[in-house]
């Protein structure tokens, strides 16, 4: 990949400085910590955002015309929503396993509005389209069906498609197999016996399917949901939901998933003396290998460094992550448009967008490009309606130290925290530049509540970070839909889609293209996120935390003194402003 570029040597390569030495040599102190130190109460209160700052759950930002501010205007008004909508629309019609007919279908949609605009024949906009080999064939879900026999002779279809669009596609878990079976129902693997149908409420996983299959089972049925996935409105529209499943492993026993009240219901008849269940169910196999799309706005000054901006076609829900890469979309073109009609200057470094199979697009990125990435801007599920998905719009941070121990009123989201390694935690302030781009878009629209979480991993920003590329991801939960049956383009909101994605663009957009002018912003707001968590840390008597959180922001000051001055490492360890 060539030379590491002066940004991204602030935090990668030879000159990286990780917080582990810090850590390790600092000792807990309870006694002597200066000053009166604030209760967690007050501290809550710090964070209430005054009435200009329009509501960003999370440490106040700088108010500016500067950072991503400076885009915001034209790139909300560029954003086309219902023309992104119409995306999400034609990607929420279609299975988008990785390979699959939906998933090429999918990704020509996307090319041929990349087309439109001139990337591909123009200069300055390339499109290219990489190889990426998958784990294992393609698979594409043809049509399936599940009927419950019930003693008195009765039979009811519990869950059927015929077609992608349907809503019970999710019933087959990826990498089911075709099958055509029947037997009686056994709840619980202490009740199977070989030729039954096993019928569960757990996950599928290779050790529950292996064992099954070893005792006899001619197929298995879960009703497996996550515990998050619960209506927030009371109405239980989560108790027809489908969990969205892949199998793992090598076994390949007819599988089905199946919504709460349909386990609900073969339970009942079991009880009133006995059920079968006939599956019936038919698969296409495809290539072991799928297409990355790559879509580059070349920059004016330095063209081989990139902010890349990947989001993944995979999944099929319309809120993951048909909204991810209809939003990603519209930016690439909105930003395409804008250069061609005088309406965008150019920016320094290149922006490149990313669709392709979750993760392995930007593994297959990483290994082909001839550009130096020095930030990515990760978004997916940015489409929730609030009202409908009871999801609120989430910054998740590169890790830092709240990713090591998250003090309230930091915390993570119900996806949960995962460990993270101290050598991991490389200064940079790509964070905060987001939190301004959150706080920008609020002020442009006259408010928006948005909050944000500590690193927690799980899709393609995580990809960018084990490569040392800062990474931050825009996204939204808990969504009681997310991975369901239930996600479907309904559940988007057009207008959460396009500030989500704005703000992604211009963070983005900063990043590429910086000015000295914006150094005193991210300064400043640096300054008040490191007085929120060091004395965060201190009120709970955690001074390693609070000397970790030091260390991080004396990094991230050098890192924007990097970013906005164009200085060397060397020079942006000297003393400068704070």
């Amino acid at each position: 990949m060539g030379a590491p570029s002066r940004l991204r040597a602030r935090g990668v390569g030879s000159t990286r400085r990780s917080l582990g030495p810090v850590l390790a040599g600092v000792a807990l102190v309870g006694a002597c910590r200066g000053p009166a130190i604030p209760s967690a109460e007050e501290l809550v209160r710090s964070l209430e955002q005054p009435e200009e700052e329009l509501d960003h759950h999370g440490p106040r930002v700088e108010l500016a015309e500067s950072g991503p501010a400076r885009w915001v205007h034209a790139t909300y008004n560029a954003f086309r929503p219902d023309a992104a909508m119409e995306v999400v629309r034609f990607l929420d019609d279609r299975v988008r396993t990785a390979g699959s007919r939906g998933y090429d279908e999918s990704l020509d949609e996307l090319a041929r509005h990349l087309r439109e605009v001139g990337f591909g024949t123009t200069p300055g906009l390339e499109l290219e389209e990489l190889a990426t080999p998958l784990a294992r064939p393609a698979w594409d879900p043809l049509r399936a069906k599940l009927e419950l026999e019930t003693a008195g002779g009765g039979a009811a279809v519990l869950h059927a498609f015929d077609a992608p669009i349907d809503p019970d596609r999710c019933m087959l878990p990826d990498y089911a197999p075709s099958c055509d079976v029947r037997g009686p129902v056994a709840l619980g693997l202490e009740e199977l016996e070989p030729g039954c149908v096993l019928v569960v409420e757990a996950t599928p996983r290779p050790d529950l399917l292996l064992r099954a299959q070893r005792a006899g089972a001619v197929a298995l049925v879960s009703a497996a949901q996550a515990s998050y996935a619960v209506d927030p409105t009371g109405r239980e529209r989560h108790l027809d939901a489908i969990q969205s499943r892949a199998l793992e492993g090598e076994v390949e026993l007819p599988t089905a998933m199946i919504s709460p009240r349909s386990y609900r219901r073969i339970v009942e008849a079991e009880a009133r003396g006995g059920a079968t269940l006939h599956l019936t169910a038919e698969v296409a196999r495809g290539p072991s290998t799928a297409r990355t799309l790559v879509a580059t706005v070349v920059g004016g000054e330095r063209p081989d460094e990139t902010v890349v901006l990947p989001s993944h076609v995979l999944a099929p829900g319309a809120n993951d992550n048909a909204s991810g890469a209809a939003g990603l979309l519209e930016d690439a073109l909105a930003v395409a448009r804008m250069l061609e009609r005088g309406g965008l200057h150019r920016p320094a470094r290149s922006l490149t967008f990313v669709w392709g199979p979750e993760l392995a697009a930007s593994e297959t990125w990483l290994a082909a490009t001839t550009r130096e990435p020095v930030a990515a801007v990760h978004p997916v599920m940015i489409g929730e309606s609030r009202e409908r998905t009871g999801a609120v719009p989430l910054l998740e941070r590169t890790p830092d130290p709240g990713a090591l121990v998250a003090i309230p009123p930091d915390q993570h989201s119900l996806w949960g925290a995962r460990p993270v390694d101290e050598d991991a935690l490389v200064p940079n302030g790509l964070a905060i530049v987001a939190r301004c781009a959150l706080v920008d878009v609020a002020r442009h629209v006259g408010g928006w509540e948005t909050h944000e979480n500590p690193y927690e991993g799980g899709t393609d920003h995580e990809v960018m970070l084990a490569a040392g590329v800062p990474a931050v991801l825009f996204w939204h939960f808990t969504d009681f839909t997310f991975q369901t049956s239930l996600d479907r383009y309904a559940m988007v909101d057009a207008e959460e889609l396009r500030r989500m994605a704005v703000a992604a663009l211009c963070t983005a957009l900063a990043v590429a293209d910086p000015e000295p002018g914006d150094l005193d912003r991210y300064l400043k707001s640096m300054s008040r996120a490191r007085r929120v968590r060091v004395d965060a840390a201190r009120a709970v008597g955690n001074e390693e935390i609070a000397a970790a959180w030091t260390a991080w922001n004396e990094g991230v000051r050098h890192w924007f003194r990097a970013l906005c001055l164009d200085l060397e490492p060397e020079a942006a360890d000297a003393p400068g402003p704070r």
